[in-house]
């Protein structure tokens, strides 16, 4: 397989250094403890090598825009900070602020989507045959990988997601064998992602399915239809791999939700999450553009607890459970509008209007389609990340901060570099 760019030894060693993260990111994230962080830790090495030069090379206005937003949620994140956990609270903020040299650095050093390519692979077939280990080796009730089961189950497909967009889009550049491994690597990352018996992953499908299919139609008509056959068959193969698994967590789903509507009953993992939503909404709506503060939000839901408005379990959680209305009942509509546009501007950025693929009309079409599948997986991460914010805060977790920021920033650098390598006409 051959992604536009040349042999890596031939690269400048800033381009290596970005393509062996671009694989580790992906690639370590989830069978191995942390396994997300070292591929960001080689790029602020190299953003701290490279200090002489990137700093004063010209950047493009989306990415100073990028790089306000990302400073801007690590403010909000200070904002969000426990006082009662006093400088613990600190690891957030400064991972937000530590990924803006690496923005400007991955910017200027383009990175190879070839390794990328072949991170998704390894970390989705890591994260597959971790997930069955511990299910079926361990005897574990569900997969939790390095990390808790949520957040390991939504990033498992995340990767399975990301990988099968890079195929879909891309496939004539892969051999018959790359084509059966990304296979096999894609039903393992989803088979991480049941194993994990995190219900609410999926939800994010949901939420992505309409996005991908309408922008696969409009540029890739004819794998439309294959596509749709082929998510027919990895559910279904999901379906009977784990069918006594997925019918035991439907079950249990569809019973709490009625449980709670009767009963108000708390007890259970979807009504407390019913629960904690009815109250951050109810305390949000009577503070609604600076909210109550972390340290007022607690107070506050356990006084109407006391007074039996709520029942108690929502006390022993810190979280709400929705990412949206975390940040509206703790910093209100001002926190609010600064994570919609954590989602948003990154949507934007990678979107392919039909100007931006024009540029491409006419010259290399492996160029075209490479553009293609880097700025698809780019509008994927955000996009499954608000599925993912729909039961689980999702930001409030190491692994869901650094697989955010620096799939991003790697995915960016890729499409910088694949811009510069066209021809000028």
């Amino acid at each position: 397989m051959k992604f536009v760019s040349g042999p890596l030894a031939t690269l400048p060693w800033q381009q290596q250094l970005n393509s062996v993260a671009a694989f580790a990111v992906p690639g370590m994230a989830l069978w191995l403890p942390s396994g997300y962080s070292y591929g960001a830790a080689l790029l602020l090495i190299g953003a701290l090598f490279s200090i002489r030069k990137w700093p004063f090379e010209k950047q493009q206005a989306l990415t100073l825009w990028f790089a306000a937003c990302i400073f801007a949620m690590g403010l909000l994140w200070v904002a969000m900070a426990d006082p009662v956990a006093g400088l613990g609270q600190a690891d957030r903020p400064a991972k937000f602020l530590l990924a803006l040299p690496c923005l400007f650095y991955a910017a200027v050093f383009g990175t190879r989507p070839r390794a990328f390519f072949w991170g998704l692979v390894v970390g989705c077939i890591g994260a597959g045959a971790l997930a069955a280990w511990q299910v079926y080796g361990l005897g574990e009730w569900r997969a939790t990988g390095r990390t808790n089961a949520i957040q390991y189950g939504n990033l498992a497909l995340l990767l399975a997601v990301l990988l099968a967009v890079f195929v879909a889009t891309v496939h004539k550049q892969l051999s018959v064998g790359e084509k059966v491994l990304a296979a096999v690597a894609i039903v393992a990352g989803m088979d991480a992602s049941v194993l994990s018996l995190s219900r609410g992953g999926w939800l994010s499908l949901i939420v992505a399915m309409p996005f991908g299919l309408a922008l696969l139609y409009r540029y890739r008509a004819r794998l439309f239809w294959r596509v749709i056959v082929g998510l027919m068959v990895v559910g279904g193969l999901m379906s009977v791999l784990n069918r006594d698994m997925l019918a035991t967590r439907w079950d249990e789903m569809t019973s709490e939700i009625r449980v709670y509507e009767r009963t108000r009953d708390a007890n259970t993992s979807v009504g407390q999450r019913l629960e904690h939503w009815r109250f951050a909404w109810d305390a949000g709506k009577e503070k609604p553009l600076l909210g109550w503060g972390v340290a007022g939000y607690t107070q506050e839901k356990q006084k109407r607890v006391a007074e039996g408005l709520y029942k108690p379990a929502i006390i022993e959680y810190k979280f709400v459970h929705n990412e949206v209305l975390d940040v509206f009942v703790k910093t209100g509509l001002v926190g609010l509008a600064l994570l919609l546009w954590f989602y948003v501007l990154p949507i934007w950025m990678f979107w392919p209007t039909g100007e931006r693929m024009r540029a491409y009309e006419g010259g290399d079409p492996a160029l075209r389609r490479m553009v293609l599948a880097v700025r698809l997986c780019g509008v994927c991460v955000p996009v499954l990340y608000v599925g993912f914010g729909l039961t689980q805060v999702f930001f409030a977790h190491n692994s869901g901060i650094m697989f955010y920021l620096f799939s991003l920033i790697l995915l960016w650098s890729m499409l910088q570099g694949l811009e510069r390598s066209r021809p000028v006409a």
